[in-house]
């Protein structure tokens, strides 16, 4: 069945006035993300479209809550009205379900909003051709980290270079990182004490080539009354970049890491987040070794204090799926 003919028998204006507020209000600020990250104008529409769909499906099935209330089977019994109810063919249930990852995945990164547990990445999509799901999911290897830095410094990008390598090993979010004053960094492996989400204190961690790496941007920067970490030249001036600048910034790598990898890949803060969950949990970071010198595999809990987390639960869908590695261990496939 044709996306329009889909789309025009759910929507109508009617229905979308009497949608929950704080549901458009949320994808108000989705769709703003992704005309920053410079989406296509067709992946936008139809993005926005999708969660149309959704947040009709929620105004008439589960008495308009809130998507940020919704939980799993909620976004499983959505996958099977769109269908049964509604006709449509896998892929296209799938497209839907990658818009609904993709808002979700936003939110839980975003500052703004109190929520950290992405359910609907828990629910399966429909077999036949199932669709990947988005930038969102991504997640590069410490391997991948490595030689990305390397690019960066041998380009010349040192600011871009302590941006990745701080950003990966404390897997701050962008507004932490925003936060990061550039006085003492090089005397600890702390940042100054940032506010996290809900209004949580903590420093940032980072290990010692990053220490190395930001005195030598440091050095390279000269001195100046700037306090932030982070600034832009024009000509012989520097000022102070914006929390937008910055975030184009980590952007910005995904060219170099593209290169890395052999294929086109975008990065986003959340990107070094997620990855850096990862790597702890399955010891692949060179740089930490155990008592056996062998790189050291650090606990669900001990990631969960780490992240900044209030549930293990929360930590564990940063993290990426390997029941099927598992299962082949444990039968020795």
């Amino acid at each position: 069945m044709k996306r329009g003919r889909v789309y025009n028998r759910i929507y109508t204006p009617e229905l979308w006035e009497q949608v929950n507020k704080e549901n458009k209000m949320i994808l108000e600020d989705f769709m703003a993300e992704y005309r920053q990250r410079k989406k296509s104008k067709g992946t936008i529409d139809g993005y926005f479209q999708d969660m149309r769909i959704v947040f009709i499906y929620i105004l008439k099935q589960l008495d308009n809550k809130s998507i940020l209330e919704l939980r799993k089977k909620d976004f499983r019994n959505l996958s099977i009205w769109l269908s049964e109810d509604c006709g449509m063919s896998a892929n296209r249930v799938n497209r839907i379900k990658s818009a609904v990852n993709s808002m979700l995945s936003f939110v839980e990164d975003d500052d703004e909003y109190d929520y950290d547990n992405n359910v609907a990445k828990k629910v399966r999509g429909l077999p036949r051709e199932r669709v990947k799901d988005n930038d969102d999911d991504f997640f590069f290897t410490f391997d991948e980290f490595i030689k990305t830095r390397k690019l960066l410094i041998e380009r010349g990008r040192l600011q871009d270079a302590v941006l990745l390598s701080i950003g990966f090993d404390s897997a701050g979010r962008k507004n932490e990182l925003f936060q990061i004053e550039k006085n003492g960094l090089t005397e600890t492996n702390k940042t100054n004490v940032v506010i996290g989400k809900r209004g949580k204190k903590f420093p940032l961690v980072y290990l010692d080539d990053t220490k190395e790496l930001i005195a030598q941007y440091l050095d390279e920067r000269g001195d100046d009354d700037i306090p932030s970490l982070w600034v832009k030249r024009v000509g012989d001036k520097k000022s102070p970049i914006t929390k937008e600048a910055l975030y184009d910034r980590v952007c910005s790598i995904s060219k170099v890491l593209s290169e890395v990898r052999g294929e086109e890949c975008n990065i986003f803060p959340h990107t070094m987040r997620h990855s850096r969950a990862e790597c702890l949990k399955q010891g692949t970071d060179t740089r930490l070794l155990d008592e056996n010198g062998k790189p050291r595999v650090y606990s669900l809990d001990q990631i969960m204090k780490f992240m900044h987390h209030s549930d293990v639960s929360t930590t564990a869908s940063y993290l990426m799926n390997h029941d099927d590695e598992e299962i082949d261990a444990m039968f020795g496939l």
